[in-house]
């Protein structure tokens, strides 16, 4: 009986000490697994390090972006992270002061130059806009250009006098030749010539011939025909045509009654 009790008890104590050994099997694969995990995760942490505003990531780590002398952080992750100084600009990855030629200006932006008023940019100096007698410059939109005086017409670079023919004025309107005849007279070359007034017409300096037929007339090349107005019609609200009266209609040159 001693016997038995004596070989239970080995089977106990062998079974006891197997298990402890899978037990820290067990422990110790869990510790190696969840080290591999944790290294994963900084490893991706580090990959996905995102720097704020002003800084650039450089394996991992933020870090101040290089900033050449006469510039200063844009505090933005877009670019270059910096920019040149107000009367500087980027060559490359420095930043040069701006040469200013004479009779020129520093612009406002601080990263170009622009010339004075009166003078014109000619490569990279500025040369003076040369006005003209009986002329002068005005700048409009950015750009110089050359006017002339009143009772001056401009051709090429220079103000020459306009020749007003007798029974012409000067024009304030853009034209050739810089003058326009006055009433009653129409232009003939370089001369102002009477204008030819037919019968039943009279002048009209808006129109093209300078005279207009009057009501009741119909203008035929250079004379003034009578509209001859059908029975049961009357003449238009112009007046240089006819119209049926109601309730007629127009058949060629006559009225004609609507019959239901």
């Amino acid at each position: 009986m001693s016997d038995r009790s004596g070989l239970w008890l080995r089977l106990d104590q062998s079974l006891i000490g197997f298990t402890r050994c899978i037990l820290c099997l067990i422990s110790t694969l869990l510790v190696s697994l969840s080290g591999t995990q944790l290294a994963a995760q900084v490893a991706g942490n580090a990959s996905a390090t995102v720097c704020d505003e002003g800084f650039e990531n450089r394996n991992g780590s933020c870090q101040s972006p290089d900033v050449p002398q006469n510039a200063y952080l844009t505090g933005s992750s877009y670019g270059r992270g910096w920019e040149c100084n107000h009367g500087f600009q980027n060559v490359g990855e420095l930043c040069e002061k701006i040469r200013v030629p004479e009779n020129a200006y520093l612009a406002s932006t601080g990263d170009q130059w622009a010339c004075n008023r009166l003078f014109q940019r000619a490569g990279e100096e500025c040369e003076e806009v040369i006005s003209p007698q009986n002329g002068y410059v005005e700048t409009r939109f950015g750009v110089q250009e050359i006017h002339c005086n009143w009772g001056f017409r401009k051709e090429n670079q220079d103000c020459v006098a306009i020749d007003v023919p007798k029974n012409g004025r000067l024009s304030d309107k853009r034209s050739s030749d810089g003058w326009v005849c006055l009433r009653g007279y129409t232009a003939a070359e370089s001369s102002c010539e009477p204008v030819a007034i037919p019968q039943d017409a009279y002048l009209a300096p808006e129109t093209f011939s300078g005279w207009k037929c009057e009501r009741g007339f119909r203008a035929n090349r250079n004379r003034c025909d009578k509209i001859q107005v059908p029975s049961n019609a009357h003449l238009n609200r112009r007046g240089d045509g006819w119209e049926c009266n109601r309730p007629f209609t127009r058949q060629n040159d006559t009225c004609t009654e609507n019959v239901p």
